[in-house]
């Protein structure tokens, strides 16, 4: 047996790991002693392959995911921060005996536990329908208050009044169908939503700000089809806008839908939390005008 032991922090104690033993540790939450949970998080951890970045790894896993769970379908795939270190967001679902399952997974490069390495610390959350509001809440503040004991690298601070980075993202809300629709930019709104859709269920539209856009229908020649009437949506901003803020409005929605896999959201708590820190990145900006 090697001489060499590796200090090992577990919840309740330290001890001497062997070093030919690898490291598996799993931490597994979940609401029932027994059976399925609706809904429990997983801390698990993995290798990076060297000279990996965050992005590389996070595709790798997506394509061992592709090819390990039936039926697998990625929803998004965007960027976020972990205790201020870049991180990757997986939202996907699969098939298996129970049904269709849903997961979101972060992930977050660490310092590996020996010298020299990295590894890969990977929060997942899985739900057996739909994440609710409530469920994706949690699972957002469990992230957020996590502290790494071996960050890689610190994240560069953004000054006071500096602009969030730009998006291209369109929000539709439909107060009918009480859904927001989430699209990736005004082309990807212009193509998926009919002219019929947009006069009969009152789409509004915002930028990524949450600021009111003005819808225009432009008709092509040819009259309209029985299926889909022809045209072109075009939207542009307005001075004043043509409406209040999307943040004012938010509340008429109780479902949010993303098609693209770019769309950075897909909860609605998630789409709040934006609207937030833009107000909170214009106050700081007018502040920082002011002095």
């Amino acid at each position: 047996m090697p001489d060499t032991a590796q200090l090992y922090h577990a919840n309740h104690a330290t001890f001497e790991l062997p070093a030919q033993l690898k490291d598996k540790t799993m931490h597994m939450f979940t609401l029932r002693d027994d059976g399925p949970s609706e809904f429990n998080v997983v801390v698990s951890h993995a290798d990076v392959q060297p000279e990996e970045n965050l992005d590389q790894f996070g595709d790798r896993l997506a394509k061992e995911l592709t090819r390990a769970l039936p039926g697998f379908q990625m929803k998004a795939m965007s960027g976020r921060s972990v205790d201020g270190a870049p991180a990757l967001e997986l939202a996907y679902r699969w098939r298996n005996e129970a049904g269709v399952m849903h997961q979101r997974q972060v992930v977050t490069l660490v310092q590996g536990s020996k010298p020299g390495t990295t590894e890969a610390m990977l929060v997942a959350a899985t739900c057996l329908r739909e994440f609710s509001d409530a469920w994706n809440a949690t699972f957002d503040a469990l992230v957020d208050s996590i502290r790494l004991r071996r960050p890689l690298a610190p994240a560069p601070d953004r000054p006071a009044g500096a602009p969030s980075p730009a998006l291209a993202t369109i929000f539709a809300l439909s107060e009918p169908r009480k859904m927001l629709y989430v699209f990736a930019d005004k082309h990807e709104a212009g193509s998926k939503l009919s002219v019929s859709d947009v006069n009969q269920d009152q789409w509004e539209f915002y930028d990524a700000e949450g600021t009111r856009l003005q819808a225009n229908v432009t008709r092509a020649n040819g009259g309209l089809s029985l299926l889909r009437p022809s045209g072109t949506i075009t939207l542009e901003r307005t001075t004043p806008p043509p409406g209040p803020a999307l943040t004012e409005r938010l509340h008429l929605a109780q479902y949010i839908q993303a098609n693209s896999p770019s769309v950075p959201f897909y909860s609605l708590t998630e789409v709040r939390a934006h609207l937030d820190r833009v107000a909170g990145d214009r106050v700081a900006g007018d502040r920082v005008a002011e002095r």
